[in-house]
């Protein structure tokens, strides 16, 4: 699997240590790696992980990616999570859209509350996520795309789809700032990379 990153997102390397913890054999690269990688590179990993919390020309670089990304999702068993929160410490913004045009916006709130708490990512997470910044974007969506959590207007924080083969994990919470300070988040942020790297690909129907 491909983890995402220029800079480690609020200085924390909780996904580096969560992956490491579940045994998967993974590589770190910027978003210009991505960029040089061929189409048969890049099609050997059948999970990538964008971390939080980047500086701006990695977004930049990323968004001009998203077309190649979209397309590597689709097209085979593979799994796209991407943590939104961005306007953090690195100062980055991610204007780019995910695949099934799902875009990001800057929405913090310090309460989220789960509109689908039995969802196999919720396991082990509390019905409402509390933390200073417990997320830090939200999520425009369109039905049929299942929003698991939201912040206290309704935004969409956490979603999970299929986009034909593949499956999409996104959250706009602050989820590696959360699993440092052990805060209600920390299972997410574990779940999240557990199911990403477990069983790659579309795991339901929406």
């Amino acid at each position: 699997m491909l983890l995402l990153q220029e800079t480690q997102p609020w200085g924390s390397v909780a996904n580096e240590t969560i992956l490491n913890n579940l045994g998967v054999a993974f590589a770190t690269a910027t978003a210009d790696a991505l960029a040089a990688m061929s189409d048969i590179g890049l099609d050997q990993y059948s999970v990538i992980i964008v971390a939080s919390d980047q500086p701006q020309p990695f977004y930049d670089t990323l968004k001009a990616q998203m077309g190649r990304i979209n397309h590597w999702v689709k097209t085979g068993p593979r799994t796209l999570e991407f943590h939104v929160a961005d306007h953090g410490w690195n100062n980055g913004r991610f204007t780019g859209v995910l695949p099934k045009m799902v875009a990001s916006f800057n929405a913090r709130d310090d309460l989220d509350v789960a509109v689908r708490p039995k969802w196999s990512l919720m396991k082990g997470v509390p019905s409402t996520i509390n933390g200073s910044a417990a997320s830090q974007n939200a999520l425009m969506v369109q039905p049929p795309i299942k929003t698991i959590l939201t912040d206290t207007v309704g935004n969409s924080t956490l979603v999970d789809y299929c986009w034909k083969q593949g499956r999409v994990i996104a959250s706009g919470l602050t989820l590696e700032y959360a699993w440092d300070h052990d805060w209600d988040a920390k299972p997410l942020l574990e779940n999240m990379l557990a199911a990403s790297t477990s069983a790659p690909g579309c795991q339901h129907t929406n």
